[in-house]
């Protein structure tokens, strides 16, 4: 299954209940972007209608992949020419920027490419399930873009206390997708690591400047540093690690409601998933219809849901009453129950066609709309039950004449490309 071949393939539009109020110092646009991510396209907003960057906000963050429409409002400035990437329209004033509360949701069109006959012999099926017994409303790996860039978790070292490992993580460890120059950077501050003048004089105008200048008027305070850091960002990396604790306590809340036969398992960049994985003329267990997730003060009713979250959190060496974060002010998890499945509205299957760009194999279009917080590429795991490649990772290097082959994983180590066996014999990462 290859998914994102171009970004046409993957088109995403805000679903909102934002309406245009007769007046209001506040400009609204609908935003549709290409191969850009909210942040970079706030921050261009901000440039070109000359607002301070707190003065843009949205709806909803969307990733840089495919093509994505969105809202977005500007207090005190105006969109005006031509911005590379990005196509605007003005809809009117509102008293008040524009937040996640405005959210109803997200509708897709996706191209699945490069299936073969036995994929799409098995979609009926797949589809009937899902139908009955819902998707797992799981994060899947775009909440966790520091982990799959390879820059760790700084939401863990937070909770541990290790300010100093964040600001690393976030200003000195190249990403796996960053720019050469972008990685080679890093390395230098990484080597640099301490002497905050030199970096400072070196940095420029890139993201962080703020942390740097405060680590070099007060070297070591790296609390004081991630202060600098805009809450918005810092509020990312701190929901990221509520939301690993959260895949993490499901899975083993499914695993102890679900018989094994009715269970089937997937990895992804946080390591495994749980999914209900009986026919739709069965039913399942009850379940918990909401999960938390989880801030220090959080006790569960359900004796499942609260073995699951404590075990999970002592796989990460914690308990309830030590999830959470001290000693940088208005950095906290906050509780939330999530619901435990959704299922998406109005799914449109479209009719194989042969693959325009992949001879000899199929290709199927999608339509369907998900609440706010769900991810559309598992429910394509769940339709096509195959590990996705993303089209633009680039492809294995193959090895050269004579060259030695790399070390095989330790034993147990987790693998990201072999699938596992399991009821359906389809149980790969996906999207």
């Amino acid at each position: 299954m290859l998914v994102k071949l171009v970004p046409e393939d993957f088109v995403v539009e805000e679903l909102t209940s934002w309406q245009p109020a007769e007046r209001g110092s506040i400009s609204v646009y609908e935003v549709t972007k290409r191969k850009l991510d909210t942040f970079e396209v706030v921050r261009i907003l901000a440039a070109r209608s000359g607002v301070a960057l707190p003065k843009v906000a949205y709806v909803g963050l969307k990733d840089r992949q495919g093509v994505t429409t969105q809202l977005i409002s500007i207090e005190g400035g105006r969109l005006d020419g031509r911005i590379p990437g990005v196509r605007y329209r003005y809809l009117g004033r509102a008293k008040e920027p524009l937040g996640p509360e405005h959210l109803r949701g997200n509708a897709f069109t996706i191209v699945v490419r490069d299936l073969g006959e036995d994929d799409v012999a098995l979609l009926a099926d797949r589809r009937a399930r899902l139908a009955r017994h819902g998707l797992v409303n799981y994060f899947d790996d775009q909440r966790f873009g520091s982990l799959v860039a390879g820059q760790g978790l700084p939401g863990r070292d937070l909770v541990r206390g290790d300010h100093e490992a964040v600001v690393r993580a976030l200003i000195a460890t190249p990403g796996k997708r960053d720019p050469v120059p972008e990685k080679k950077f890093k390395v230098l501050v990484s080597k640099a690591w301490g002497d905050w003048e030199l970096i400072c004089k070196k940095w420029g105008d890139r993201k962080g400047n703020a942390m740097v200048q405060h680590l070099r008027r007060r070297p070591g305070d790296y609390a004081g540093a991630l202060q600098r850091l805009p809450a918005k960002e810092r509020a990312i990396h701190v929901f990221a690690y509520q939301s690993l604790v959260w895949n993490r306590s499901v899975a083993l809340y499914l695993a102890r409601r679900l018989p094994a036969r009715a269970l089937a398992r997937t990895r992804y960049v946080g390591g495994e998933l749980s999914w209900p994985d009986a026919p739709a003329d069965q039913d399942l267990p009850a379940l918990v219809e909401t999960f938390p997730l989880l801030d220090h003060t959080v006790e569960p009713a359900d004796p499942d849901v609260r073995a699951a979250v404590d075990a999970a959190l002592a796989e990460e060496g914690l308990t309830r009453e030590r999830f959470r974060i001290d000693g940088v002010p208005g950095c906290f998890f906050k509780h939330h129950e999530r619901p435990l499945r959704v299922w998406p509205e109005a799914l449109e299957v479209g009719r194989p066609e042969p693959d325009d760009r992949r001879p000899g194999r199929l290709k199927v279009r999608l339509r369907f709309q998900l609440p706010p917080g769900a991810y559309a590429t598992l429910v394509l795991l769940r339709l096509f039950g195959a590990q996705a490649r993303d089209a633009e990772r680039p492809p294995r290097r193959r090895r050269a004449a004579g060259e030695p082959a790399a070390p095989a994983p330790a034993p147990g180590a987790p693998s990201r490309s072999a699938p596992s066996a399991g009821p359906t014999g389809d149980r790969r990462r996906p999207a």
